[in-house]
């Protein structure tokens, strides 16, 4: 799988001469065979409108003017702590513990699935992944309170195999303990992972577990940067991941 090296100050990808030889040959090494994990927020699901809109509430309980979900979506991948150390110009560290992010967790959790919607393409993956009898699991940094509740109102919590949450373990990704977990409860090996995420967290974890790794474009984290990422796929649709895994 591709290594990560300094080079000239830019981080570049190293690949094994296996792995070179399979992309030159265009061979695939992803199988039906394989077990997929997926990240939720900017992968599985949209869902910048709710955390905006609960960011919003507090900057107008202070205010402050609101902000776009176009404006703030790149903040996301950062949680609540980015959402609100970008908004009042705060130091994460400072964010992190401020009353500020206590009140847009709450008003998120009143309202966690109003605007959230899957991916376009997505029920049709996981659609396509359960009827083949393929298992696959969600790896989120997300803390269960929160998780648990989004993933009902989506209709998705009973279908998946296993959900690891960014308070399941006392580690959260880019650790690769929580993936390496998840494939334990699911008594697969991390061989056999493909973990498909939208944040370079998501693939230095899923890398550092040993599993294949896809990157997608449609989440928040920038286009630009995601080459530097070294995923072993890159992709901008969920039909791509299902053509990967045929």
């Amino acid at each position: 799988m591709p290594t990560r090296t300094r080079r000239g100050g830019q981080l570049s990808c190293a690949l094994s001469q296996t792995r070179l030889a399979i992309i030159q040959t265009g061979e695939n090494n992803i199988s039906p065979e394989n077990t997929f994990l997926f990240d939720l927020d900017g992968t599985l699901a949209d869902t910048a409108p709710d955390l905006i809109r609960a960011l919003n509430t507090v900057l107008n309980e202070e205010n402050r003017q609101s902000i776009s979900v176009d404006e703030g979506r790149w903040w996301v991948a950062g949680g609540s702590t980015r959402l609100i150390s970008e908004s009042f110009a705060l130091h994460p560290s400072v964010s992190a513990k401020s009353s500020f992010r206590d009140r847009l967790l709450q008003h998120y959790l009143t309202g966690i699935c109003v605007e959230t919607t899957l991916f376009e393409g997505i029920d049709d993956l996981l659609e396509s992944l359960d009827s083949c009898g393929s298992p696959w699991g969600i790896v989120t940094n997300k803390p269960t309170r929160f998780t648990i509740p989004l993933l009902n109102a989506l209709g998705i919590a009973s279908r998946a195999a296993v959900v690891v949450s960014g308070d399941t373990l006392s580690v959260a990704k880019p650790d690769p303990a929580p993936l390496l977990y998840a494939c334990k409860v699911m008594n697969v090996s991390a061989l056999n992972c493909i973990y498909v995420g939208d944040d370079e967290r998501d693939i230095i974890a899923g890398s550092s577990a040993g599993m294949n790794t896809i990157a997608v474009n449609w989440g928040y984290g920038k286009p630009e940067e995601i080459p530097s990422w070294c995923a072993d796929h890159v992709v901008s649709s969920a039909s791509e991941i299902l053509s990967i895994h045929r």
